[in-house]
């Protein structure tokens, strides 16, 4: 009998059944794959049990990451959310732009379909939801809507002080967003029909009448 070979002597490998990824690339597919459970299934039917199946991983890889679905959810908001900040920072950076521009330019970037679409519409307003009974969520929300809502305030208000308008910030800026969730539920039930950037061609215009107008009084003499 021939002796065995030196390859025979060596110890087989087993086939590992999963890869190994970095943390934050295996972070980035859970979020995706919440992402997709809640435009597919909803805030009531979404599981850690779905995300995890939806990613094609473990259980105790995705509690390896999140401790909890609250966690993995707030996650996936603030990244929707930082989809738009991205795109409103871009708008903002183009050079010269007046203050009128700005803000034109702010508002047509929280339209604009390069990041957003009706998925991700519905899915913000799933959280919407959410953030009335998940206190999780609601600290989420409010700190993203805090930022956003001074980032607008600030446009306005350099608005007003090119203009020499004396205007209610608060009210104007909460009509805007008013507004842009008003596009965004045209969007999210009708997506082949409403066009965001149109719509916004709609707002613009209005949103300049309304600060010629307040011009217009300011310089009206009193008692006229």
């Amino acid at each position: 009998m021939s002796a065995p070979t030196s390859d025979e002597h060596r110890p087989r490998r087993q086939a590992r059944s999963f890869s190994k990824k970095a943390p934050e690339v295996r972070r980035q597919e859970l979020i995706d794959a919440t992402f997709r459970c809640l435009c597919n299934h909803g805030s009531s039917e979404i599981s850690v049990r779905l995300i995890a199946a939806e990613a094609g991983v473990s259980l105790g890889m995705v509690r390896h990451h999140f401790r909890t679905k609250d966690e993995l959810l707030a996650a996936t908001l603030q990244q929707l959310s930082d989809k738009v900040q991205s795109q409103t920072r871009e708008a903002l950076a183009l050079p010269d732009l007046t203050p009128t521009e700005r803000l034109h330019a702010f508002i047509t970037a929280c339209l604009h379909p390069g990041a957003l679409d009706a998925k991700y519409v519905r899915a913000r307003f799933l959280f919407w939801s959410l953030a009335q009974t998940n206190e999780t969520i609601r600290t989420v929300h409010d700190r993203i809507y805090a930022r956003f809502e001074k980032e607008l305030r600030g446009l306005v208000g350099a608005v007003a002080e090119e203009k020499g308008l004396t205007v209610d910030l608060d009210i104007v800026t909460l009509a805007i967003m008013a507004l842009l969730k008003g596009i965004w539920v045209e969007w999210s039930l009708a997506p082949d029909r409403a066009d965001p950037l149109k719509l916004a061609e709609q707002i613009l215009p209005g949103l300049d009448g309304t600060f010629a107008s307040l011009a217009g009084s300011a310089r009206q003499p009193s008692g006229s």
